[in-house]
């Protein structure tokens, strides 16, 4: 059947329908969008009927859907999430109602609810990221399913970051995250690239931050996880070893590529970590603070730098 809808048909009317937002920072979302954010994901934590008399009960006034097992781990996973976010961050305290009432489920939902939609960027991600580890742990196809929709809501609003099983991650162009990132994450995610995958994290924690120390930071520990997947790969351990001496060594022992093509390839974006490290990186006295210009192009370039080992 050759059937197309009008969009298909009208480039300009597809673009009318589905508009090209950019890429967007969460804290540059209105409230009615983000509440828009929140019905598209409910079904992951819960429908919020406000109307409904406060403290009545948490089967009245907040829905889960599915089963009862699938209800019972969206409920558990939400109070866990907000009593991880309390027990992390004393003093801000960013969920005062189930402080005061833990014992009543409902507070924890009041907390999460309001978070989400009233809270600093920061707050909202390390909650969703607190969220995300524990649902990996409790059931990683729950925790799929959920990324798959997050990512598919998050980038039809233009946001900058999606989530992966290491957490959340710079968005790229949709063919680079499903053919690049995704891969790469996927084998890093192995006991053996275990090291380098903490490391990985830690630079992808930093990206989000949006601060001109945290990209810095991010630029750092994105070159730390670069220099230990190379000595994992050239000796097996992480230990010393700087990138243009472990690249010699990994070549020598055809561990990776040495073709003309691939070395003129090693060479430039050796050259290109080494100047952003120098300039921007923590290792040495900067001469300027990173941008998130410069984090996403060193955190690409060692990505494609892994997935080219690796193949």
């Amino acid at each position: 059947m050759d059937f197309k809808l009008w969009s298909e048909s009208n480039p300009k009317v597809k673009k009318k329908l589905k508009p090209d937002l950019g890429l967007r920072r969460w804290n540059n979302l209105s409230i009615g969008e983000k509440e828009k954010i929140w019905q598209y994901l409910k079904q992951y934590f819960f429908k919020w009927n406000p109307s409904v008399a406060y403290y009545v009960s948490v089967g009245a006034r907040f829905q889960f859907y599915g089963t009862t097992s699938e209800k019972q781990l969206k409920l558990k996973l939400i109070e866990s999430s907000i009593k991880e976010l309390n027990d992390k961050y004393k003093v801000n305290c960013y969920a005062p109602t189930y402080l005061e009432n833990p014992e009543l489920e409902e507070a924890a939902c009041v907390d999460f609810y309001t978070i989400f939609i009233k809270q600093d960027e920061n707050v909202v991600l390390e909650l969703l990221s607190i969220y995300s580890k524990q649902a990996l742990i409790a059931d990683p196809s729950y925790f799929d399913a959920f990324a798959n929709q997050l990512n598919s809501v998050f980038r039809d609003f233009g946001l900058n970051i999606c989530l992966a099983r290491q957490g959340f991650i710079p968005r790229q162009e949709e063919k680079i995250t499903k053919e690049i990132y995704e891969p790469v994450l996927k084998i890093l995610a192995h006991p053996q690239w275990s090291r380098v995958n903490e490391i990985l994290i830690d630079a992808f924690n930093e990206y989000r931050k949006n601060t001109p120390q945290s990209y810095s930071n991010c630029i750092t520990n994105a070159i730390a996880a670069l220099e230990a997947f190379l000595q994992i790969i050239t000796y097996g351990k992480t230990g010393q070893g700087k990138i243009s001496h472990l690249i010699t060594e990994a070549q020598k022992k055809n561990l990776i590529p040495n073709d003309y093509f691939t070395q003129k390839i090693f060479d430039n974006i050796e050259a290109i970590i080494a100047r952003e490290r120098q300039e921007t990186g923590i290792a040495h006295p900067k001469k300027e603070y990173a941008n998130e210009k410069n984090a996403r192009l060193v955190l690409n370039l060692i990505i494609v730098f892994i997935q080219h080992c690796l193949q």
